[in-house]
């Protein structure tokens, strides 16, 4: 769960366009604790999720999605 929250993430902020210490500071979250949760070392709250969304102006709904998607990608990826 945390590598594929964190793959949705860093895709998200780099189809932005988007420093990572940056979107840190613009989601009021901790740098570092960020660059943990793109590198999938980390596990994020709701709380955290839902910050991100709305650093994203994405809702919280479409961010859940975007991760689930990418669970079940990872689950049919060969040797996953």
């Amino acid at each position: 769960m945390a590598k594929a929250c964190g793959t949705v993430l860093r895709a998200m902020r780099l189809e932005r366009g988007v420093a990572q210490d940056a979107f840190a500071l613009l989601a009021g979250i901790d740098r570092s604790y960020y660059g943990k949760l793109e590198r999938g070392e980390r596990q994020p709250s709701i709380a955290v999720l839902l910050k991100c969304a709305t650093a994203f102006a994405e809702s919280g709904a479409a961010l859940m999605a975007a991760i689930e998607r990418e669970l079940v990608a990872v689950r049919r990826a060969p040797n996953a």
